[in-house]
């Protein structure tokens, strides 16, 4: 299972670390990272949101584990956790 990647139209938090992601990890994570977008994906955002008592975006989920703390430094460590690319 892979990271999922919880964001929403017209947030400027999840603008800015997909542009992270994009830019300042140069994609590296790009194949690993699903994205579930609220406005494009109500039905798999709200089974999340539900599940995981995710209350603010962006949110990043592997496992059992949620990433609310978006940073770069927690991202890094979150996806180099569960994905294991340094």
């Amino acid at each position: 299972m892979g990271v999922k990647l919880l964001t929403k139209n017209d947030c400027p938090q999840c603008a800015q670390l997909k542009m992270f992601l994009k830019y300042g990890l140069n994609n590296k994570y790009e194949k690993d990272i699903e994205i579930i977008n609220k406005e494009t994906d109500i039905e798999s955002f709200d089974k999340l949101i539900a599940t995981y008592g995710i209350l603010t975006l962006p949110a990043m989920i592997a496992d059992t584990e949620v990433l609310t703390k978006t940073q770069p430094t927690p991202v890094v460590a979150f996806l180099e956790k569960h994905v294991g690319k340094k």
